[in-house]
């Protein structure tokens, strides 16, 4: 099943901001992102004709669209000549010049977004295999030091992002469609790789031969093998291995990165038992438990229910790691969701030159747990005995994203999909994160209206990937092992096919 539901009918945007700790309202929509972008042309070095041609429609599209078009003049700061101004989005048009790149007038790459308009079809038209496509679209992003590129064919122009989207457009017609639906969200979320000092970091507390953690790390260990037969965890772009003009920009780009040995694609979690309690049904004139920092309120089923939000853990693949050859003392670490709080612990005993970073993901994937939670805490309250809360209460449950998608017809029964019909935003962003929760509930309000036990959900990240939740990352593997020739990269709506054994299935 596929869910389509208003993103916040089942919870408030204010109570879902303030279980993942974000602070300020979010632009969910694009059209309210494009009337919070601004966006300026840095000055033409050297363009053909064609590109400057499409230059000039894509300001007029942006405009169309109600972003904010300033002069480059008018973008630079004056207390500051020579550099733009934080937050204006620059489109470079055209070839570029070391020393006169778009982020040498930037202040802060972590909260700009330079975008590169190229003259030619995309590289990854000429490559065969998907980390072929992937190194020639990081090859560009890397040269130029920009995070998104536009190539500009002759009939059509592909907007490239640095977690690998490739998404082709025509130039026939009007290109404001496409620069609403699809640039926009990738200007107003870009992605930014999150750094340490973002978050709560313990280092060296983790001690993972803990038997209360013994079940979570075999899993990580028995999947590893099945995981790299997928073949969907293989991606890793190294640092050392892309081409920068000179060494100045190549410290930008390690900055930006927090100084990560390259970018990988995809991530395996492994979410701890957690206590689930029944939810409290609230009706009128009935005292309500309370909406503080641990208890909110979410209507499902024309039902009002109050939820106790317990702290969240997660163990996850530390970013940069080869994810298909995973061992489990090095290359996992433990992050936790605590009232807003996000909170990382990585292990004892690990070499100091083992590169600990949080993943990319790292808030989508706290999202994740905590509708995890929501999700079993109303599936106990309507189906006594219901197996998703008694799996996440007793040995916690499993998340996995790869790039690509799942025919629909091959997800096992009482699994929803949901996410398709959200702006394409990047996975590192509030508007990921928002979605995956809010979608979580959804998929339960599908669940039940169809009047079916809620097993598991799929959340599409569109031009993107999915995360897929699961009883372990073993079963997960199995099973993605098994239906390999039902996983593309684009969903169907053909449901004929019989369902295969559940993914919540014990193994």
């Amino acid at each position: 099943m596929e869910v389509q539901t208003n993103r916040f009918r089942c919870i408030s945007e204010d109570a879902a901001r303030r279980i993942l700790g974000i602070e300020s309202p979010v632009p969910l929509s694009p059209r309210t992102m494009a009337a919070g972008l601004r966006v300026t042309f840095f000055p033409v070095h050297a363009a053909t004709e064609h590109v400057l041609a499409f230059s000039t429609r894509l300001q007029q599209a942006l405009t169309d669209c109600g972003v904010r078009v300033i002069d480059y003049a008018d973008a630079v700061d004056e207390r500051r000549p020579g550099k733009i101004k934080e937050g204006i989005v620059v489109i470079a048009t055209g070839d570029l010049r070391a020393g006169d790149l778009p982020v040498d007038h930037v202040p802060n790459l972590r909260k700009t977004t330079i975008v590169g308009i190229v003259d030619g079809p995309c590289p990854a038209d000429a490559e065969t295999g998907d980390q072929e496509k992937l190194n020639s679209i990081v090859r560009t992003l890397t040269w130029s030091i920009v995070q998104v590129s536009i190539y500009v064919d002759t009939a059509s122009w592909t907007v490239c992002t640095m977690n690998g989207a490739i998404i082709p457009c025509t130039l026939r017609g009007s290109i404001a469609g496409d620069v609403l639906s699809i640039l926009v969200p990738k200007l107003a979320a870009p992605v930014v790789p999150p750094h340490a000092a973002d978050f709560e970091t313990q280092e060296g507390v983790l001690d993972l031969s803990e038997e209360r953690f013994r079940p979570y790390v075999d899993d990580f260990t028995r999947s590893g093998v099945l995981w790299a037969r997928t073949g969907l965890l293989l991606f890793h772009t190294s640092m050392d291995e892309l081409e920068f003009r000179n060494p100045f920009y190549k410290r930008i780009a390690a900055a930006y990165l927090d100084h990560r040995s390259g970018m990988s694609y995809g991530f395996l979690a492994r979410q701890l038992a957690v206590p689930v309690s029944p939810a409290t049904i609230v009706t009128d004139g009935s005292k309500r438990p309370g909406n503080d920092e641990s208890r909110i309120e979410v209507e499902l089923g024309g039902k009002t229910y109050s939820i106790h939000v317990p702290d969240v853990w997660m163990f996850t693949t530390r970013s940069g790691c080869d994810k298909s050859h995973i061992d489990a003392h090095r290359d996992i670490l433990l992050m936790g969701l605590s009232r807003g709080r996000v909170v990382f612990k990585t292990p004892k005993g690990v070499d100091a030159r083992v590169d600990f970073k949080p993943s990319y993901d790292t808030l989508t994937i706290l999202a994740h747990a905590v509708g995890n939670v929501l999700a079993a805490s109303v599936s106990a309250r309507l189906t006594p005995g219901s197996r998703f809360a008694q799996t996440l209460q007793h040995s916690g449950v499993a998340l996995a994203h790869w790039h690509g998608g799942i025919e629909r017809f091959a997800l096992p029964e009482g699994y929803v999909v949901h996410g398709e019909s959200n702006p394409p935003v990047s996975c590192s962003t509030h508007q990921a994160a928002l979605f995956a929760l809010t979608g979580k509930l959804a998929a339960v309000q599908m669940s039940l209206d169809q009047k079916i036990d809620f097993a598991g959900d799929v959340h599409v990240e569109p031009h993107h990937g999915v995360n897929v939740t699961g009883f372990s990352l073993e079963a997960l593997a199995s099973w993605v092992l098994e239906n390999l020739d039902r996983l593309s990269r684009s969903a169907t709506d053909d449901q004929s096919a019989p369902a295969p054994r559940s993914v919540m299935a014990g193994r």
